[in-house]
């Protein structure tokens, strides 16, 4: 981790690593705590040197960019990630049928657009969403909103974002940053 040596610890760093490149791997407080002192922008600055010095496919980086955000909004709003807590996360259980229809690659993507304001859809992405059907995309996300606590203008947002990822997936086949409206 360049960017961030000094302001994330030998112990915490490798563990970011794990998370974004290795889709492994747990956060503790202390870690998460010194990755969001460290700032976004170092964050991206890390993910994106060691993103250029390796060799990655489309689709490699797109889960890492993906796994990027998931670690700075995990650690932002919960302060941890994984098993160092004894509160689990929750499942969430889709509606019968719509399990499986959105990729492991694709479903952290929506879930990072509808609830973390933040994220882009391949065409691919786009598709498996609009094949899954309308009806497993309200069951998932209204799956989410049920477990989690929520205020009423969070769900508001949420539900707007949730229609909206829809929307531009109908719409363009894909969410860039030029279409992606936060």
């Amino acid at each position: 981790m360049n960017v961030i040596r000094g302001k994330v610890t030998s112990a915490c760093g490798p563990k970011i690593y794990e998370f974004v490149f290795d889709n492994s791997g747990v956060l503790s407080e202390k870690c998460c705590e010194q990755l969001l002192n460290a700032g976004r922008e170092c964050h991206d600055s890390d993910t994106n040197s060691i993103l250029s010095e390796g060799e990655f496919s489309k689709e490699e980086w797109e889960e890492i960019l993906a796994r990027h955000s998931e670690v700075w909004n995990l650690c932002k709003r919960s302060g941890h990630i994984g098993d160092t807590q004894p509160v689990p996360a929750p499942t969430v259980q889709p509606l019968t049928g719509c399990e499986g229809k959105v990729t492991s690659a694709c479903g952290p993507k929506v879930y990072a657009f509808v609830f973390d304001k933040s994220g882009i859809l391949s065409e691919k992405c786009c598709e498996l969403l609009l094949n899954a059907g309308r009806q497993c995309h309200e069951s998932e996300t209204n799956s989410i909103l049920s477990e989690g606590e929520f205020s009423a203008e969070e769900k508001k947002e949420i539900m707007k974002r949730h229609n909206q990822v829809w929307n531009l997936c109908k719409k363009n086949g894909h969410i860039d940053i030029e279409n992606a409206v936060f």
